[in-house]
């Protein structure tokens, strides 16, 4: 499922760089805000600018970010610009200590998502149509492991067909979690 724009995590020192929280509010930000300085990530996620340039260089050297430098320098040439170097991330041994770290940061910033749109949502900042098309759901489903490869694939396949930058598009952000389990007796 894995293309030029998903970085899958493949080893454990990527999986600890990507496992810190705000790490992964700086990738998640480059790649649904758009490109940034370490001020801007700043702003956007309540810390201070030099704990940013700090987890932005330790995002680099980890191949997750990558200087922008087609938008400028500023005005006194200073500015470091980033964006994201992939769209989209991928993991799945989540029996890894390193895995299960990083499953549980990301669960933490998509609640925060899902709690930011439904507070918008509360107070109408949304139509009713982007309200009533948002939803949550489960579909518990009976498959074999090659079965359950195939179906994320399909689902992979089903996003792209849906990107649609046309008049009204907004980013939607679409979480998927793939996890057996056993029924409890």
């Amino acid at each position: 499922m894995a293309d030029k724009n998903t970085v899958v995590l493949s080893d454990a020192a990527m999986m600890r760089a990507m496992a810190h929280p705000l790490r992964m509010g700086i990738v998640g930000s480059l790649r649904l805000d758009g490109p940034a300085t370490s001020a801007i990530l700043a702003r956007r996620l309540g810390t201070d600018s030099g704990q940013t340039s700090h987890h932005l260089r330790l995002l680099a050297r980890h191949g997750f970010v990558v200087e922008a430098p087609e938008q400028g320098r500023g005005a006194h040439g200073r500015e470091r610009w980033w964006k994201a170097a992939h769209a989209t991330t991928l993991w799945t041994d989540a029996s890894q200590e390193d895995a299960a770290a990083v499953t549980r940061a990301s669960r933490a910033l998509y609640d925060q998502v899902v709690d930011q749109f439904l507070a918008e949502a509360a107070h109408q900042r949304w139509s009713p149509e982007w309200s009533a098309a948002a939803a949550s759901s489960d579909y518990p489903v009976r498959t074999t492991p090659a079965g359950l490869e195939r179906l994320r694939e399909r689902i992979a396949e089903l996003i792209r067909e849906a990107d649609d930058p046309g008049p009204g598009a907004e980013t939607v952000l679409v979480v998927l979690h793939t996890y057996p389990r056993r029924t409890q007796r």
